[in-house]
């Protein structure tokens, strides 16, 4: 039994093994958050993803029987939450209110038929007895039905998909786990799943404005006890795009000659002091450097031209980068090309409608870089880490 609060509970689970999720690789698994609200009245918060619907009740009739739970609260209709719902709700407690958005009544139908729901605008709190559960839409702070609740006597915020991370633990609180892990991971999560939605989640950032928050239980992830104020600050900093000094490299090679433009671009910028990562887009997955590009100034992409076109690992990202939609950002295509290019100028395009400013570059060479091109690739490197640090 996990207890966040007098009469809260975790009832969730942990998945160890998941390892791509919304089309973004999750190296450490994760957790589909479950709450328990006991009072004068029960109310569970979500339910989880349908495989784990045993695991759920488990941790729930260590504490309560189901069938005395009044509401199911769903903040977010997308399986990995509402999975175990109607089937939660059918056979232990069909006596128990569900509770959504207007949106998010219409989705939870759409995925498992016509069960009854209570909106958010008929309902917007439910009084437990010595707790009260306040409602907040937060529409697209991930999926047009998105909420959060919040529990004022608490203090204590179920904040739905802001503030998660994908990471399985047997800790289920920050202080519990390692922390260069959970930072990696809830920057990770924010710029795959979260970055595009940069509005949205300032829009409900500032609907939370005045809220004392001593707690914040995510929907996946660990629950944030302590030190809250730095995951608020970090999305404060996430959602208005600050950047640091640091250029991102994302490439790929069918003979090393893209390659050795990468490095020598990347040997360019560190000359100058500003930090470069540069990612192999066959090797590395795109959400590891969609992760990088969060905080990154400059994004440089190369590609080899093959077919009069753009290499297919390096078009992948692209579409993926461009989805995401990084802010305050500047950039550049590079790469080589055999008897025709092509690659350097669609790279740009797509980059342009990522939201990249292009700076202007001629770095696109034919077979095998000559030492004066490696040169003048180590040249350009040297002026985007001087235009970084601008």
């Amino acid at each position: 039994m996990i207890q966040l609060k007098e009469g809260v509970y975790w009832v969730g689970a942990v998945d160890w093994d998941i390892n791509n999720f919304h089309g973004y690789i999750t190296h450490r698994g994760t957790t589909y958050n479950s709450y328990l609200l006991v009072s004068d009245k029960i109310a569970l918060v979500d339910t989880v993803k349908a495989p784990f619907y045993e695991t759920m009740l488990r941790h729930i009739k260590e504490i309560v029987d189901p069938a005395k739970i009044d509401y199911i609260i769903s903040n977010h209709a997308e399986p990995d939450h509402s999975g175990s719902l109607a089937r939660f709700h059918r056979e232990e407690a069909p006596q128990a209110e569900i509770i959504a958005t207007a949106h998010g009544q219409k989705i939870i139908t759409k995925y498992h038929g016509d069960i009854p729901i209570t909106t958010t605008k008929e309902m917007p709190e439910v009084n437990l007895g010595d707790k009260t559960i306040t409602f907040v839409p937060v529409p697209m702070a991930h999926w047009p039905d998105s909420m959060v609740s919040y529990i004022p006597e608490d203090k204590l915020l179920l904040s739905n998909d802001a503030f998660g991370q994908h990471i399985a633990s047997t800790g289920r609180f920050n202080d519990q786990v390692d922390q260069d892990e959970l930072w990696q991971e809830a920057l990770t999560y924010y710029a795959n799943i979260l970055m595009p939605l940069n509005r949205s989640v300032d829009r409900a950032l500032k609907a939370l404005d005045g809220v004392t928050i001593d707690m914040i239980a995510p929907s996946h992830g660990v629950i944030w006890r302590k030190d809250i104020g730095d995951i608020l600050t970090k999305y404060i900093s996430w959602v208005a795009g600050e950047n640091k000094e640091k250029v991102v490299i994302a490439y790929d090679s069918m003979w090393k000659s893209t390659q050795n433009l990468a490095y020598a671009i990347a040997e360019g910028v560190g000359s100058e002091g500003v930090e470069c990562k540069v990612f192999n887009l066959t090797s590395r997955h795109r959400s590891d450097v969609m992760a990088a590009i969060l905080e990154a100034r400059a994004v440089l992409v190369g590609s080899p031209t093959l077919n009069n076109n753009v290499f297919p690992p390096v078009a992948s990202f692209l579409a993926y980068m461009r989805g995401l939609k990084p802010m305050n950002k500047f950039g550049a295509g590079f790469g080589s090309y055999g008897w025709a290019g092509g690659a350097k100028k669609l790279v740009e395009e797509q980059m342009q409608l990522a939201g990249i400013e292009i700076m202007e570059s001629d770095i696109d060479v034919t077979f095998r870089p000559t030492d004066d091109e490696w040169k003048i690739a180590y040249e350009f490197g040297v002026n985007v880490a001087k235009k970084v640090k601008e």
